[in-house]
């Protein structure tokens, strides 16, 4: 058939010659079908050619030219081997684009490439990439293995060589390691199979190339590379590397390097030692220390941009964390107070990261939100400032801080700008800077972190600034700053319990303004200095002077600086709570209803301040007894406020479901009421700690209900674990802890221990005398309790003092309906009854009938009067 078809041919052929030619052919096709077809599914990996017939291909050049060693003991890579093969194979022409930073181990990933997936025949030529020069060089080379004569020019050597690959039909694969520069671009070939290695992330997909991002190591293939390299070194130490120079495989193997030439721990890691190991000898694979690498880097940097490095070096003063380009954009806007050689404005904030990442010195985190100084780059890069450049860039790092501060944070609005403040505070020593923009900064710091309740966090750096700040201090240049840090570190200690210190400095602020002329009784510090005093006044159990101190206030603040502004409604909160602390619940009522509407209108329904004042609210109106109207008005403005976890912030929302809670039980349903105590006690405890003021509060209100209910022996554990609690913060003479005390007594008495109950009932009420006045309701209660420990003692003076418990409820509680009136009055009507006194059952069955009239006939109360027995008047802890 070969001379038949043969002879139709317009030309003379050699038969033999044919038949020769055709054998090889045969013999060259069946065997490039036996490489490609793998028997039994065994795959067999090589480049893959262009489309082209048989008959169309030409030899193989042997493309045997420079090919870096790989590092031993390579380590993983299983997925990105995998990504490269794939890609490759998805057609003849790819250029796929192997981009990361410096170090991730794009060159390592390909050669381990190489050894797994190409025979030592395929043809692979590696182009060293780093410089024109080298990549130049090596295609000359290639011209001469692919028998392409020179031109005396380079250029045009290089053109006969690119396009001989393009026009050849043998499968390649050329490899452009290290290629940085987009110009370099024209030199890589139009088709075959093309890998390129980059740190510059541009190259990457753009129509005509694939790219492909190499991570870092994985946690696994982390510790298994150290593990393997440094098998002695424990658990702990190779977890403390992998925390100081992250998952790079460069920076891991510098330290592999390092430990083997030195006989120091590797878990040491103090800050000098984290940059020298960098810089200690070549790392095998890589040709160079770690250390040199990047400084190589730095230097390319600094002359493509200078602000591009300052910003790095700012950067390398911030934690090792990824910075939101959020902070950065606030933090580089343009203004006069930037230095010039930073960033300044959008334009030039983006163009100086773009090349960051060009250098490889940066990467992206969260989908390009943020961007991540490399911990290796960072090391290097503040071990490489002398003293006075590390200070600049300290001082830039600084400027960035302060300039995307958002200010004063009682709105908390731009919380993640707060909190991104707050990660980088301690890295860049901010509280040391000089500057009145970066400590006003701090100073917001300090306030955010107690609004948000983290008042151990607002502690620590309020006494920090106001250490570092008080010596030498010039109050004419500082804002006077120093002052107001240490009252927002006074607002903390409070929160922590550490009333002693907070007084001391409220009293020590409080003298330098009244000897101050540059400040006065209506300047905007005094006002909120004396408000610190009276909350001062307050936990010390003075709610008379408290109250006083909040008055003033108030009235300096409306005459000042207006009714509506924040400071004002604050106060007016303030006045409230102490109109309560002294028993006038209705004046509370009123100022509370305008302080909750101001709030409201300024912030919504939701906001911290705004729970503070429903919670006041419903305070109020418990405390006169009014429960219903607290389920009627309040308990549908917290319905409407949304379910979720809640911070120490927004503590107004526990306080008012404790609030809530105390109406139901009011009404009767006592179960309902400790079910909702419990979980509140439990949120509250789990922010704040069981020896809080506030969980304690919470507590004392589990066990006066849990003693409503009968249960005794729980109801002693509870209120006896407040007293102690009590004791210890507020003192043994404090009205919180007697308050206690006297719960305590009620369960005692219950159970028959008459004789303690009244011991600790008369040393209650002197001890109220004393501390509140007789007119309050606290000596109420404990006047109606005393004359119930009298009566089942059979105390002489029983019906005396029993008269003398209902004079005083109605002199207290204005409102007849008040649970210490009714309460008084019905164990005074026990006590006539006792003695066949007039008007006895008269006086019992009004007071039943108004209990009924109230609650109806269901209520608790009901059936222990029905029985003659008499009522306890428990007291719940107000919140100061």
């Amino acid at each position: 058939m070969l001379h038949v078809l043969a002879s139709m041919a317009p030309f003379d052929y050699d038969s033999t010659l044919l038949e020769q030619r055709t054998v090889e052919l045969w013999r060259r096709a069946r065997h490039e079908l036996q490489d490609t077809v793998p028997p039994h599914g065994e795959e067999r990996a090589r480049p893959i050619a262009p489309a082209a017939t048989v008959a169309e291909r030409e030899e193989p050049a042997p493309l045997i030219g420079f090919r870096p060693s790989a590092a031993p003991g390579f380590i993983g890579r299983e997925g990105l081997i995998e990504s490269i093969h794939t890609t490759l194979h998805s057609g003849p022409d790819v250029r796929l684009v192997l981009h990361g930073p410096i170090g991730a181990g794009k060159t390592q990933a390909v050669l381990q490439y190489l050894d797994r997936h190409t025979a030592a025949d395929d043809p692979v030529w590696w182009v060293p990439s780093a410089t024109t020069d080298a990549a130049r060089t090596s295609l000359i080379d290639l011209a001469a293995a692919l028998k392409i004569e020179r031109h005396h020019r380079v250029d045009r050597t290089v053109k006969l060589v690119l396009d001989g690959l393009a026009s050849r039909r043998f499968p390649y694969l050329m490899v452009f390691d290290g290629l940085d520069e987009p110009g370099l671009l024209s030199l890589v070939p139009n088709g075959g199979h093309v890998i390129i290695t980059t740190r510059d992330p541009a190259l990457g997909d753009n129509g005509s190339r694939i790219g492909v991002e190499v991570p870092d190591l994985t946690d696994d293939e982390a510790e298994l590379l150290l593990r393997e390299h440094i098998p002695d070194a424990a658990p702990e130490a190779r977890e403390k590397v992998v925390e100081a120079y992250g998952r790079n495989p460069l920076a891991l193997r510098q330290t592999v390097a390092w430990w083997r030439d030195t006989t120091v721990p590797v878990e040491w890691s103090d800050g000098a030692l984290l940059a020298y190991r960098m810089a200690a000898g070549a790392v095998d694979g890589y040709g160079r220390s770690a250390s040199l690498t990047v400084l190589f880097a730095l230097d390319r940097l600094e002359a493509a941009s200078r602000q591009a490095l300052v910003l790095l070096e700012a950067l390398s003063f911030f934690a090792a964390a990824p910075v939101s380009k959020d902070l950065l954009g606030r933090g580089t806007v343009a203004q006069n107070e930037t230095p010039t050689e930073m960033p300044q404005g959008e334009l030039a904030l983006n163009k100086a990261i773009i090349e960051l990442r060009r250098h490889g010195l940066v990467r992206y985190a969260d989908g390009g939100r943020q961007v991540e100084v490399l911990p290796l780059v960072r090391h290097v890069v503040r071990h490489a400032l002398s003293g006075g450049e590390a200070e600049r860039a300290r001082c830039h790092a600084h400027t960035l801080l302060a300039t995307a501060d958002p200010g004063p944070p009682d709105d908390l609005r731009p919380v993640e700008i707060y909190r991104e403040i707050a990660a980088h505070l301690d890295a860049t020593d901010l509280v040391t800077s000089a500057e009145l923009k970066a400590r006003t900064t701090v100073y917001h710091q300090i306030r955010f972190h107690y609004l948000y309740g983290e008042y151990t966090a607002a502690c620590d750096l309020g006494e920090r600034a106001y250490r570092a700040w008080r010596v030498g201090n010039d109050p004419s240049g500082d804002d006077h700053l120093v002052l107001r840090t240490s009252q927002e570190w006074a607002n903390a200690l409070r929160a922590v319990g550490r009333y002693e210190k907070a007084a001391e400095l409220t009293r020590s602020a409080m003298s330098e303004l009244r000897v101050d002329p540059a400040y006065g009784e209506r300047h905007s510090y005094t006002l909120a200095t004396a408000g610190s005093r009276a909350a001062d006044l307050r936990i010390a159990g003075d709610y008379r002077r408290a109250l006083e101190f909040d008055e003033d206030t108030l009235r300096q603040c409306r005459d000042s600086i207006g009714d509506d502004q924040p400071r004002t409604i604050m106060s007016r909160h303030n006045f409230a709570i102490s109109l309560r602390l002294t028993g006038r619940f209705r004046e509370a009522e009123e100022v509370d209803r305008i302080a909750l509407r101001q709030h409201r209108d300024a912030f919504g329904e939701d906001n911290w301040q705004t729970l503070l004042s429903i919670n006041a609210l419903a305070e109020d109106l418990n405390g006169q007894g009014r429960y219903q109207d607290v389920l009627n008005e309040v308990e549908p403005m917290l319905e409407r406020i949304e379910t979720r976890e809640r911070t120490r912030m927004e503590r107004g929302l526990m306080f008012a479901r404790r609030a809530l809670a105390l109406a139901r039980r009011g009404i009767g349903r006592l179960e309902d009421a400790l079910a909702l105590l419990d979980t509140s006690y439990d949120e509250c405890a789990r922010l704040f700690g069981e020896h809080h003021e506030y969980p304690l509060a919470l507590q004392m209100s589990r066990a006066n209900t849990l003693h409503l209910l009968g249960r005794a022996d729980d109801a002693i554990e509870q209120a006896s674990s407040v007293i102690d609690s009590y004791g210890r913060l507020f003192g043994p003479r404090n009205p919180l802890t007697v308050a206690a005390q006297i719960n305590l007594a009620n369960v005692l008495r219950a159970r028959g221990e008459l004789g303690q109950a009244m011991r600790i009932d008369g040393a209650s009420s002197e001890a109220l005398l004393d501390k509140v006045g007789q007119d309050h309701p606290f000596a109420v209660a404990a006047a109606v309790n005393l004359a119930s420990d009298y009566a089942q003692s059979g105390h002489p003076n029983r019906l005396t003092a029993s008269r003398r418990a209902v004079e005083l409820a109605k002199r207290v509680h204005p409102r007849p309906d008040h649970p210490d009136v009714i309460a008084a009055e019905a164990n005074l009507a026990v006590d006539l009854i006792a003695v066949d006194g007039p008007k006895a059952s008269s006086t019992r069955q009004r007071v039943l009938q108004q209990v009924e009239g109230l609650y109806g006939q269901d209520h608790p109360m009901v059936s222990t009067i029905t029985r003659g027995d008499r009522l306890d008047c428990v007291i719940e802890p107000p919140l100061l």
